[in-house]
């Protein structure tokens, strides 16, 4: 059963118990009246009783009925009489009962206001005492009618007193019970639909937001209920929810997206090394590479894609070891030993180029003045991280070799390294031709390249970037990229220093300490 059919349900249990309530107190106030009207009548009785029965000398005696004579008009006339709602009857020796004086009147026999009574009743009342109501002659009123036995004479005398006064009374108790009840029961409907409204029709909405969301619209929110009712924490509840498997299915298919290009990109990216290998076996193979100088060319663009792709597929590899969150090494790693070893290594491979390396100051009162006994370069207690060196040094190797690529041999790089309170910054600048909006907000998707025709003339699979990024942000770090069209870019990363003074291998013990006085 629903939640408005037990309240209509309850509201009509309601209605039924007033009803019933109302009626008993009626039945009990008239009841009550009636017995104020008996008792009336048990006062009226004996004094009609003295009046008509008085005994005189030389009358009928005892156990013979008189003959009972109405009043003439002229003592009706000179009698004033009250006016009174008491009606009194006696019954005459032939056993029929005659009026003695009526309500508000004197002798009117012949009047159909008069109670119908019935003598045979009259007599079987007289013996035992008890009031009986009857009606009018015509209809019209309800009397309450007393019969009781002269002791002496035994003749019965009939008293009765209409019962209009009390059939008012009960009416307009009625009435007034009836309008309590319509009032009552408005209230009472108000109230449920109140209730209806701030609790049901809210969920039934509900329903119908969780029927559309289960036909795959999951855009759609549950309206908003009153605040501070269940059905408005409900309603909140299950809209954060919504909003959570929303994006988490928007996340799903974004993921899936992502994995579906990834796919393709790797597909696309590892056909062209092997056409090229597969097109110079064939043509080894049918005897084209005949001249020594064709067959070494051959054999060097044959090994340079072998390269290519093995270099490929180890990038793909390690971005599925750094998806599975695969646990790195935890040691202490000198973020300015490391930039210096990448700008040695490029150097190596350009050595025309113009590359720098600059500390910050907040690195210089860091710096522990110790120098190790094999002559190597002190560490810098204020650039120690805790990491992977070998994924940390890809990192810085991949930014630099991204310049190196994408810049003339003649454009400057920059590598800065600074402290900004618990976070070492790398930095590494190139004032090139910079890249336009729209590709450096997707410069670290997975196979992106900015060059919209996809060439390799300059190398590099589109890896890069991404490498460097799902590695800094393993190591709890943050990296990003501001470049401007015609100023350069400046890709920046962020590495904690949190946990180093718990962290790193039995090996470090040194680097630690000065790590921990750094901090």
């Amino acid at each position: 059963m629903t939640l408005r059919a037990r309240v209509l349900l309850g509201l009509a249990v309601i209605a039924v118990v007033l009803v019933g309530g109302g009626l008993f107190v009626a039945q009990a106030n008239e009841a009550h009246l009636i017995d104020q009207v008996d008792a009336q009548l048990a006062s009226a009785a004996h004094p009609a009783e003295q009046l008509l029965f008085a005994p005189n000398p030389g009358e009928s005696g005892p156990g013979q009925r008189p003959t009972v004579a109405p009043p003439s008009d002229s003592d009706a006339s000179t009698t004033a009489e009250p006016p009174s709602p008491l009606y009194t009857g006696v019954l005459t020796a032939d056993g029929t009962l005659q009026t003695l004086f009526a309500p508000n009147f004197g002798i009117d026999a012949s009047s159909e206001d008069l109670p119908a009574v019935d003598p045979a009743v009259a007599v079987a009342s007289a013996r035992t005492g008890e009031p009986f109501t009857v009606a009018s002659v015509d209809g019209a009123t309800d009397y309450r009618v007393l019969a009781t036995a002269d002791q002496r004479t035994g003749a019965v005398v009939v008293v009765a007193l209409p019962l209009t006064d009390v059939d008012a009374a009960v009416l307009r108790l009625v009435l007034v019970q009836g309008v309590a009840l319509v009032v009552a029961l408005g209230v009472l409907g108000l109230v449920a639909w109140w209730v209806l409204r701030l609790g049901v029709e809210p969920v039934n909405e509900m329903a119908h937001a969780a029927a559309a969301i289960a036909e795959g619209d999951l855009s759609h929110r549950v309206p908003e209920a009153p605040p501070g009712t269940e059905a408005g924490e409900l309603g909140r509840a299950l809209n954060q929810m919504l909003g959570r498997i929303e994006a988490s299915f928007e996340e799903q298919v974004a993921t899936e997206d992502r994995l579906r290009r990834f796919a393709a990109d790797a597909s696309h990216e590892l056909r062209t090394p092997v056409t090229t290998i597969r097109g110079y076996a064939e043509l080894y193979r049918v005897g084209a590479l005949a001249e020594p100088e064709a067959l070494d060319e051959a054999m060097r663009r044959t090994e340079a894609e072998a390269v290519r792709m093995a270099t490929l597929i180890d990038e793909l590899l390690q971005l599925a070891r750094l998806d599975q969150g695969r646990p790195m090494a935890h040691d202490a790693v000198d973020l300015v030993a490391l930039a210096h070893d990448t700008v040695a290594d490029a150097r190596a491979t350009q050595p025309e180029r113009p590359i720098t390396v600059t500390l910050d100051a907040s690195l210089h009162h860091d710096a522990s003045p110790a120098v190790p006994d094999d002559g190597r370069q002190a560490p810098c207690a204020g650039a120690l991280v805790v990491g992977d060196a070998d994924r940390l040094h890809q990192v810085l190797a991949n930014l630099v070799g991204n310049a190196l690529v994408h810049t003339p041999r003649d454009v400057a790089i920059d590598l800065r390294v600074a402290r900004a309170g618990d976070d070492v910054i790398v930095e590494v600048t190139d004032h090139g031709a910079g890249m336009p909006p729209e590709a450096a907000t997707r410069a670290f998707e997975r196979f992106y390249r900015a060059d919209p025709s996809r060439a390799r003339h300059q190398g590099g699979s589109g890896l890069g970037l991404a490498i460097a990024h799902d590695v800094v942000v393993a190591h709890g770090g943050q990296i990003e990229l501001d470049s401007r069209v015609g100023v350069g870019t400046t890709v920046r990363v962020f590495l904690p220093i949190s946990g180093l003074s718990g962290a790193g291998s039995a090996g470090t013990p040194g680097l630690l300490a000065a790590g921990s006085q750094a901090g």
